[in-house]
């Protein structure tokens, strides 16, 4: 109803004592609706382009907008995916056709997630920009609730000893400890360090917000003894081609990097960078921490977004549910599958010296790996494998770092095999198992 019509409905009511409405004067007085509609001749799109020359336009004014690199480009791909299924040109797109394509990607066993991205890619273009309202009453596809998946304190450590080298320790760290996504951790600079007020400055992170996130402690010296050899416009982790300079490390590799930590820590949950930041929003609630404090941390705008960390927080009441089966029963043990053998690249030797220990009966020794395969024997030095206490190991692998001279002696499969997460494996299974074999070391 208009204000006008309703207006006109109170002056022929009254009151329960019989006296006449009144209309509301000053603010609450009635006013007129105010329509806004756009013409058709304010779309970026005039005519009736082709299907190259429609996403041409269309990525020009996402450009024009600050739409995001990462944004337009997938837009890009959709759109070109869309029309290329459709195979007409863009102006005959209707509502139907739309309901087509969506129902074609279903089919095709495409998540919710990525059906939605397409909706919105189509809504932007042809909605809002040609205005067109060809996606006018198609919701958006309902997602699956999925909690994150949460390492506990003994992974998160595992997982950083797992690392091979000092930068994969780092930039695994700095996720766990800043709760930074890996998109945005991967663009720090050395500029963005303020180590007098022990913060780090995220520049237009999601959403092109600006955040400071707060500076571990543990690696302040660490950081600060790095940053010397570099200038302030360096990236901390520095991209690995040698091609292209000033550019950062990309998050697929540093994707890849997490998922070789996670294979050598031996963690069987399904763990992705962005795990790592859950875990620090968990565990830090769980710490005590206010939500409301996370959620700045973590940059969400919703405090709906980071109340999820409060439904796979540990219970800290004492008398939580503990199932019934846990007092009839024990879980059997797993055996692991065997593996296939692979081609060798070499043959390598475990050397012991076994070193004075601490604690009685336990033992301890500095390994030295011999590797024969080339010209002359190669050397690894400087891994100490100690038992702090019966049946319990302990090992202290260098940084790959430490290791670059005699690695650069190495050929390429034989690089390629230190790197990869079963080298580690066998390396600890074997050098544990010698170890046991050792008689226990004087004190």
């Amino acid at each position: 109803m208009t204000p006008a019509r309703h207006a006109r409905t109170l002056t022929n009511q009254a009151y329960p004592n019989g006296e006449p409405y009144q209309l509301a004067r000053g603010r609450y007085a009635p006013r007129t609706c105010v329509e806004d509609y756009l013409q058709p001749s304010s779309s970026p799109v005039q005519g009736r382009p082709d299907a190259d020359e429609f996403v041409r336009l269309i990525v020009r004014e996402m450009k024009i907008r600050f739409y995001q690199p990462k944004t337009i480009k997938s837009y890009r791909n959709e759109l070109v995916s869309l029309l290329r299924w459709f195979g007409a040109p863009p102006h005959r797109l209707t509502r139907e056709d739309v309901r087509e394509y969506l129902l074609y990607l279903v089919d095709a066993g495409l998540s919710s997630s990525t059906v939605s991205n397409h909706l919105a890619a189509i809504r932007t273009a042809f909605d809002k920009m040609c205005l067109r309202q060809v996606t006018f009453g198609l919701v958006v596809p309902r997602k699956p609730k999925r909690l994150p998946v949460i390492l506990s304190p003994d992974e998160i450590i595992a997982l950083l000893q797992a690392a091979p080298s000092q930068r994969d320790k780092l930039l695994l760290g700095l996720m766990y400890a800043t709760g930074m996504r890996v998109s945005e951790v991967v663009r720090v600079r050395w500029r963005d360090f303020d180590f007098d007020r022990r913060v780090i400055n995220v520049w237009q992170g999601k959403g092109r917000t600006d955040r400071q996130v707060t500076l571990p402690v543990c690696y302040e010296s660490l950081l600060t003894e790095l940053s010397k050899g570099f200038a302030g416009d360096d990236y901390v982790f520095p991209s690995e081609s040698g091609t292209k300079r000033n550019r950062h490390l990309s998050p697929r590799t540093a994707q890849r990097i997490m998922e070789r930590a996670v294979r050598m820590a031996g963690i069987k949950k399904l763990a992705t960078p962005h795990s790592l930041r859950h875990s620090f929003a968990t565990h830090s609630f769980e710490d005590g921490h206010d939500i409301r404090r996370i959620q700045k941390l973590l940059g969400h705008i919703r405090l709906e977004t980071t109340t999820i960390y409060v439904k796979v927080a540990r219970p800290t009441d004492e008398a939580a549910i503990t199932s019934p089966l846990d007092k009839l029963y024990h879980a059997p043990p797993c055996v692991a599958a065997a593996k296939t053998r692979r081609k060798t690249v070499g043959q390598l030797r475990i050397h012991f010296l076994q070193q004075p220990s601490d604690a009685a009966n336990c033992r301890c020794a500095k390994v030295t790996l011999a590797l024969a395969g080339g010209e002359r024997p190669v050397y690894f030095t400087g891994i100490i494998a100690s038992e702090a206490r019966p049946g319990f190991v302990t090992l202290q692998i260098p940084p790959l770092e430490q290791w670059s001279e005699p690695l650069s002696w190495l050929t390429r499969p034989q690089r390629e095999r230190f790197e990869e997460p079963e080298f580690y494996e066998m390396l600890q299974r074997e050098i544990v198992a010698r170890l046991c074999q050792l008689p226990p070391a004087p004190t």
